[in-house]
């Protein structure tokens, strides 16, 4: 950049003490624009960790007009794991969820900029040169930094938020799988319920027709079978709503719900590690823990921020043209003095903001320690329950219900005998399921408690 006037040779300004002062000066400037607002804390981050902690995949990234993605063949039925990868993929909710990441990146992209200069002109009147100012608000010199650095961190929490929002999406669609697999065990009690009841009326009536039973005796088998079929039809229902409700979770409306399969897997042995050491894994592994801890932390950037804003500073670049003299330049600056206005509303509210997050957190960790209880001792009572069922009781009253309804046909042993054994096996059976549910509940719940697989 040179400066000529009438009658001189050109002068590089560069070069010029002037100019040089100039450069100095507006080379933090330079410097603050050129700080980089991307952020790794990325959709793909978020995959990472719910594949590192849950094994499960999140899918690639769609708008909402986007088609979805290829279904896994049904029919040869869907598993618990691809379940589960359908509720990733599949779910609005949790896909909505997703795009909090995006607004995040957005923000951050946005505490990046830098204002823009302000170039004001006043032209020649008279004998008043003509005058150029160029104005920059350089009190983001200082504050970018940390607004920056705190926006950086809120990325961060957003993404961990998601992560633990990802395994509670799971932590569901696995429930909601155990729920089908429990409704299809009652069905299917329901129907050997329906054949034994039919079995002991069809004696009876043999018995009544050789004249060896009366027409009374007859009523209450009959009336047996009625109830069983009835429970039938009610089991078949809980089945129906069950996999309408997980269909409408994975976006599988449209699909015929009584022709999908659930293949249940057959239940591994898992060991489940003890009390305390599921607690230190939950705090140091669940991700609201760490999102919380981290939006702790980035209310402290804002709140240095904040403060930072007290003063203002703007630096101007200022030009006089009146021909024939050359260009006269001159650095100025305005300073906002922090008499009035300190920012001390912003500053409390962000202390506000502070103290309520650490409270939070406190509170936080207190229901991660009573998941984890809860769901510990929902495991062990339940694994309890199915021992005692399948290793006692069930295997007890099949005996007693087999040697009950050979005396039966053989005329030694009462109706009502058979009938109540024949009740307390059915109940066994269903409690027996309700309990190997219930401790696949608890596993799930106990793995979501802790922040992931064990």
């Amino acid at each position: 950049m040179t400066v000529t006037s009438l009658n001189q040779t050109p002068v590089p300004l560069v070069t010029s003490p002037r100019w040089r002062g100039l450069w100095l000066l507006a080379l933090p400037l330079l410097l603050a624009g050129c700080a980089g607002t991307k952020s790794t804390y990325t959709r793909e981050h978020v995959a990472q960790r719910l594949r590192a902690r849950a094994g499960y995949e999140l899918g690639a990234a769609r708008t909402a007009r986007a088609p979805a993605p290829a279904l896994p063949n049904l029919q040869d039925g869907l598993s618990e794991d691809e379940t589960v990868n359908l509720a990733l993929t599949r779910n609005p909710a949790f896909q909505a969820d997703l795009s909090a990441l995006a607004l995040a990146q957005a923000d951050l992209q946005d505490a990046g900029l830098l204002a823009n200069p302000v170039l004001s002109g006043v032209t020649a009147f008279g004998t008043s040169p003509a005058s150029l100012a160029l104005n920059f608000a350089s009190d983001l010199l200082w504050q970018r930094p940390g607004r920056v650095r705190a926006a950086q961190l809120e990325t961060q929490r957003v993404a961990e938020s998601l992560v633990s929002r990802g395994l509670l999406v799971s932590r569901d669609a696995q429930v909601s799988y155990i729920d089908i697999t429990l409704a299809d065990e009652r069905l299917r009690i329901a129907r050997e319920a329906i054949a034994m009841r039919a079995e002991v009326a069809r004696i009876v009536r043999a018995r009544y027709r050789v004249g060896e039973a009366s027409e009374l005796e007859t009523v209450a088998p009959s009336a047996d079978s009625l109830r069983a079929v009835d429970d039938y039809y009610r089991a078949r229902r809980d089945a129906q709503v069950a996999r309408l409700r997980l269909l409408a979770t994975l976006g599988l409306d449209s699909v015929n719900a009584d022709s999908v399969r659930f293949t249940a897997a057959p239940a591994a042995a898992t060991t489940v590690p003890p009390l305390p050491v599921l607690l230190d894994s939950a705090y140091a592994a669940r991700p609201d823990l760490w999102a919380a801890r981290i939006g702790i932390e980035g209310i402290g950037k804002r709140l240095r921020w904040e403060r930072s804003r007290v003063f203002s500073f703007v630096l101007s670049l200022n030009a006089r043209l009146n021909d024939p003299n050359p260009v006269h330049l001159g650095p100025g600056a305005a300073i906002g003095l922090p008499i009035f206005n300190r920012n001390q509303g912003r500053i409390s509210r962000v202390k506000a903001e502070l103290e309520q997050a650490s409270w939070q957190y406190l509170a936080l960790r207190q229901t991660v320690n009573l998941d984890v209880r809860e769901a510990y001792a929902q495991y062990e009572q339940a694994a309890q329950s199915v021992a005692l069922w399948e290793r006692s009781f069930l295997p007890s009253l099949q005996d007693a219900l087999r040697r009950s309804t050979s005396a039966f046909i053989n005329g030694d042993f009462p109706y009502v005998q058979v009938a109540e054994t024949t009740r307390q096996l059915l109940d066994a059976r269903q409690r027996a399921a309700d309990a190997r549910a219930d401790q696949r509940r608890a596993l799930a719940r106990l793995r979501y408690a802790v922040g992931g697989r064990f």
